[in-house]
C-alpha cells in the first residue's frame, strides 16, 4: 500500500472521531448534606381538645372554689430545651375577665365573687312585663353578694343594665342592715363608647381587691365568693316569719296613663310576735317603677338577721326594653314586732 493511501485512511479516522454525536458526560454536583445541628427545632401546634383524648396542657377558665396556683413555668418547656435561670419566659395568658393582659403578666390568684342567678326568679315574678309594646325583653341587672360582718353589715355590688349608653356600670355598697344606712359606696361608669376603664366586674374586683380587703377588715366584714337567695317563709326559733309589700300605683299621663308605683312599704310578720314595717319609700316624679316585690332573702352569720332583697322592673329610658333593679333591706327576726 502506497504512503498516500495510508495517510488518507488515517485522516478519515481522525475526521470520524471528531464528528461524534455523543454529548459530553454531565459533571456530578456535590451532594448537599444538612447537618442535624443546623436543623430548626420542630414546631408543634397543639389545640386543646383537638386530636387528644385527655388534654394535659389546656387551661380551663373558671372561677375556682379554691385559689388556683400559677402553672409551673418549667412544665411548659420542651423536653430538649436547655434550662436558663437568667432567661425570661414569655407566657401568653387568656384573661378570665375579658380584659387584655400583657404577655408575661403573672396569673392572678384573686377569687372573683359570683353573682346570684336571679333572672329566672325575676322573670317569673314579673312575667307580665317581660314583653313591652315592641315585644322587647327585660334587660337584667346583676347582683353580687360580697361579704358579711357579725354585727349586720353587708357588702354587695349591683351591675345596672346599660341602656344604649355604651358604658359599663357598677355600684358597690357597704350597708348597715340594722339602720339600712349606706356606710360606703362606689358608683363606677366606664367612658361611653370606649374600651377604656373596667369593662366587667372581674376587672374591677381584681384592680380594687387590696383596697376592698382593707375596707372589709376595718368594718369586720368577712368576704364570701358566693351567696344563696332563699325564698318562702323564714323559719327562726320555732317561729315562722313572712314578708310582703304594700304599694300604691299612680297613672302617668306622659306615658299613656300606665300605672306606676308611687310609694311602697315592706312588712314582716311573725306567727308568734306580731308584725312590723321594716322599710317604706316614696318615689319622686317622674315615676318609673312598673312593679316591685320581695323576691327572697339572704342569711348572715347572725341567725337573728336577714337581708331582704327587693326586686323590681323600671321603665326603660326610652320605653321598652324595661330594666330590672334591686334594693337590700335589713330585717331582725326577733325584735321590733308588735301585736
Amino acid at each position: 500500500m502506497s504512503p498516500f493511501k495510508i495517510s488518507g485512511i488515517c485522516l478519515a479516522f481522525v475526521v470520524l472521531s471528531g464528528c461524534g454525536n455523543d454529548p459530553e458526560p454531565e459533571k456530578s454536583l456535590p451532594t448537599l448534606v444538612v447537618d442535624n445541628t443546623e436543623r430548626f427545632a420542630p414546631v408543634e401546634l397543639k389545640i386543646p381538645g383537638v386530636g387528644e383524648d385527655t388534654p394535659t396542657d389546656a387551661t380551663v377558665l373558671k372561677i375556682p372554689d379554691t385559689p388556683a396556683s400559677a402553672p409551673d413555668a418549667d412544665a411548659t418547656k420542651p423536653a430538649d430545651a436547655k434550662s436558663d435561670d437568667n432567661a425570661s419566659t414569655d407566657v401568653a395568658q387568656v384573661p378570665a375577665n375579658g380584659a387584655e393582659q400583657q404577655v408575661g403578666q403573672p396569673v392572678s390568684n384573686t377569687e372573683i365573687p359570683r353573682p346570684l342567678l336571679l333572672s329566672d326568679v325575676v322573670h317569673r315574678r314579673f312575667s307580665s312585663l317581660l314583653q313591652g309594646p315592641s315585644e322587647m325583653p327585660i334587660i337584667d341587672a346583676v347582683f353580687y353578694p360580697l361579704g358579711w360582718s357579725p354585727d349586720g353589715k353587708l357588702a354587695y355590688a349591683i351591675e345596672p343594665p346599660d341602656e344604649a349608653v355604651g358604658s359599663y356600670f357598677l355600684n358597690v355598697y357597704i350597708q348597715d342592715l340594722v339602720t339600712d344606712k349606706i356606710l360606703w359606696q362606689d358608683k363606677y361608669q366606664s367612658p361611653p363608647e370606649s374600651n377604656e376603664g373596667y369593662q366587667s366586674f372581674a376587672a374591677y374586683w381584681m384592680a380594687k381587691e387590696t383596697d376592698m380587703k382593707t375596707r372589709f377588715d376595718k368594718l369586720g366584714i368577712k368576704p364570701m365568693q358566693e351567696g344563696v337567695l332563699f325564698g318562702g317563709a323564714i323559719n327562726y326559733d320555732n317561729d315562722q316569719i313572712s314578708y310582703s309589700v304594700q304599694k300604691k300605683l299612680k297613672a302617668q299621663p306622659d306615658f299613656g296613663n300606665i300605672a306606676m308605683v308611687s310609694d311602697y312599704q315592706v312588712q314582716v310578720t311573725s306567727a308568734v310576735r306580731g308584725s312590723k314595717t321594716v322599710h317604706k319609700e316614696t318615689f319622686k316624679a317622674p315615676l318609673g317603677v312598673l312593679d316591685l316585690d320581695v323576691i327572697g332573702y339572704m342569711r348572715s352569720g347572725d341567725p337573728e338577721r336577714v337581708a331582704l332583697l327587693v326586686g323590681g322592673v323600671r321603665r326603660g329610658w326610652e320605653g321598652p326594653p324595661h330594666v330590672t333593679w334591686f334594693k337590700v333591706i335589713g330585717a331582725n327576726l326577733k325584735r321590733g314586732f308588735k301585736k
